[in-house]
């Protein structure tokens, strides 16, 4: 299969890269900048072709769409994270978060699809987060817009599911990769005086038990394969096994339960 993956050059997206193309997949990896992409096609075991796109702007994507096409399967992974309270990270961080995470991921949507339908079918495999579900303090504008795709992948797999489209959404829970630092880089940007002390408790919390502690990216991968290739795939993936646990709270408990749970774990994790 001819894999389209964005954000490839870093973490889960090159986590992803790797494996299917071990997997025999023909991967095409795209990413903002060549020089990582680059170093990944040496180190693959498998085919991977290279691609600077920036999923924010529309004109790169209308030039590099000649040198992905056809695209038979897309995985919409590139994203950043932008952390601190609601109050305190600004409007225009906010919305780099959306440009990134939310309008990024519909700009490729459009412009696959069209060859999708011509083809008669095609998967799109979208990176969400167990925080599109449970969303902890300070992390409200990255989970919201991982919120948002929720709601996105649950419409477009509606829409196209008679075109034999197969839409999916993985949901990865930490995993560990350099994410966790930007995370804290922007924690550390976004501090707000009313939220001192319950933030740096919050960052303690992140970084101790966050990504550092976390299974390999690989276990996206597997997941992301999965959804490539079962017939049907699921609607949902969540990984790792920590994921599918805080998801099956969220969806149990009431909220005000879910509260208290995640208040009393922050203040012993950040003691």
């Amino acid at each position: 299969m001819r894999v389209l993956i964005t954000g490839a050059g870093t973490g889960i997206g090159r986590a992803c890269a790797l494996y299917l193309a071990e997997q025999g997949h023909m991967v095409i990896a795209a990413g903002r900048r060549a020089e990582p992409l680059e170093t990944l096609a040496a180190e693959a075991k498998g085919e991977v072709r290279v691609q600077t796109l920036d999923v924010t702007d529309p004109q790169s994507i209308e030039d590099a769409l000649p040198n992905i096409s056809p695209v038979e399967a897309l995985i919409n992974n590139a994203g950043v994270s932008v952390m601190g309270s609601l109050e305190g990270v600004g409007l225009a961080e906010w919305r780099r978060q959306y440009e990134v995470n939310v309008f990024g991921v519909v700009a490729m949507i459009q412009a696959v699809l069209p060859q999708m339908r011509q083809r008669g079918g095609g998967r799109i495999v979208t990176i969400g987060s167990v925080t599109g579900r449970l969303v902890p303090p300070f992390m409200g504008a990255y989970g919201s817009s991982k919120h948002a795709l929720e709601g996105i992948t649950d419409a477009l797999r509606r829409e196209v599911k008679a075109m034999g489209i197969h839409v999916s959404l993985v949901r990865p829970g930490f995993v560990n990769t350099a994410f966790g630092e930007q995370e804290q880089a922007s924690l550390k940007k976004h501090e707000h005086d009313a939220y001192t002390q319950a933030q740096r408790r919050f960052a303690v919390w992140h970084h101790d038990n966050g990504h550092k502690s976390a299974p390999d990216p690989k276990v996206v991968a597997v997941a992301v394969e999965r959804a490539l290739t079962e017939t049907p795939p699921r609607t949902r993936y969540a990984v790792p096994a920590s994921a599918i646990r805080l998801i099956g709270l969220r969806n149990w408990l009431p909220a005000p339960l879910i509260d208290r749970i995640m208040e009393r774990t922050l203040k012993r994790g950040g003691a």
